[in-house]
């Protein structure tokens, strides 16, 4: 993939999408982040940034991956979603929940050497609608 890709991160942890951003760009992705803290700042990226992906923490201050997916997925269906969390694990019910609810994926923090194939995964099945 050699197209720049617009990634919009719903990361409350400065930290946390310093490392997405490092997984991403170590996978070899060209990539424009943004990064979106918030509610608010996240609908935002959606009104306005135009994303080719979203990237999405399950759990936020104020604010849940979950409601995220459903915001996204009412907005803009056809940009993939995948769910990044360090709190879920292999597993864990919530991450069906997410998966039905239209998520691409979901790659657990502690493996993110797993997201750049996911996100390859997610984009190459978009290409093909």
């Amino acid at each position: 993939m050699n197209k720049n890709i617009r990634v919009l991160i719903l990361e409350d942890k400065l930290s946390d999408f310093d490392l997405v951003e490092f997984a991403l760009r170590e996978g070899g992705l060209a990539i424009t982040p943004r990064r979106a803290a918030n509610e608010a700042e996240f609908l935002r990226g959606l009104e306005d940034f135009s994303p080719d992906l979203i990237l999405s923490d399950y759990d936020l201050l104020q604010y849940t991956g979950a409601l995220a997916l459903a915001e996204a997925k009412r907005r803009l269906p056809e940009v993939p979603f995948i769910l990044v969390s360090g709190v879920l694990e292999a597993g864990d019910d919530r991450i069906d929940k997410i998966l039905a609810g239209g998520a691409s994926d979901c790659v657990l923090k502690d493996c993110l050497d797993r997201l750049a194939p996911t996100v390859h995964k997610a984009l190459g099945m978009r290409e093909r609608i």
